[in-house]
């Protein structure tokens, strides 16, 4: 497992390219909100330790989130504010969304697929049904997309003009983050998704980009054998607690 300031250093990235609506800081955390779409952008993320109560604190992070009409979700990772999660435990926050932190270092190769740098009318079509985004939730998701700095990086495979795969990556700083690789289930097993993944990394290291990461559901056996394949390991995991109803 890596350092707590390398885990920072990635969160911070993460955050950069998967940019929420709305940000505030409250005594160290931040609170993300993007529309209800992705836990990611709708949730606290203690990054700094509490210097008030944090009864009180949670208290006032749920009254922020109720105004807005989600519930309290706490990001944790092994750099977040110690204690913290036993806490939320014993409050009665359950656990959900382990994930795993990937990361490879970056050199330009061969690319097996085209990455636009403006996503084309395709890309959304296909990303929203390969990832079966539900039509309310089609404003936010686009909200994110919409937000992400440039250079942002859209993978698009498409045979006998059916989209069959698509992905996005942003860059920031000299970390490549890689999100929303999927293909379509009846071409899987093909290596579609490797080569995919593997233009989207190609087009991160023709831009300046040295290190990649991306986030893979921790009992995800096939996809963290194919990324362990294109050179990645396991840096660290996280998860989220949820507040009781």
């Amino acid at each position: 497992m890596h350092s707590t300031s390398l885990i920072r250093e990635i969160e911070s990235a993460a955050y950069a390219a998967w940019p929420a609506a709305e940000v505030v800081e409250y005594d160290g955390w931040e609170l993300r909100y993007a529309h209800g779409f992705s836990r990611r952008g709708n949730s606290v993320y203690p990054s700094e330790p509490s210097t008030m109560d944090r009864g009180l604190k949670l208290e006032w992070c749920s009254a922020w989130y109720a105004d807005r009409g989600v519930g309290l979700v706490v990001r944790q990772n092994p750099a977040t504010e110690p204690g913290l999660d036993r806490q939320l435990e014993t409050l009665g926050y359950t656990c959900e969304g382990l994930t795993n932190v990937m990361v490879a270092d970056l050199e330009p190769s061969e690319s097996v697929y085209p990455v636009f740098e403006e996503a084309p009318p395709d890309w959304w079509t296909a990303q929203r049904a390969l990832w079966g985004i539900a039509p309310n939730q089609v404003d936010a998701w686009r909200g994110i997309v919409d937000r992400i700095p440039s250079p942002v990086g859209f993978g698009l495979v498409v045979e006998d003009g059916e989209p069959i795969a698509a992905g996005v990556a942003a860059i920031s700083g000299t970390w490549l983050g890689v999100f929303e690789v999927v293909v379509a289930p009846k071409h899987r097993k093909r290596g579609v998704g490797r080569g995919l993944t593997m233009s989207l990394m190609n087009w991160g290291a023709n831009r300046a980009a040295s290190k990649s990461f991306l986030q893979v559901v921790a009992d995800n056996e096939a996809a963290i054998g194919l990324y362990e394949s294109l050179g990645f390991d396991f840096a660290y995991p996280y998860w989220y607690r949820r507040a009781p109803a």
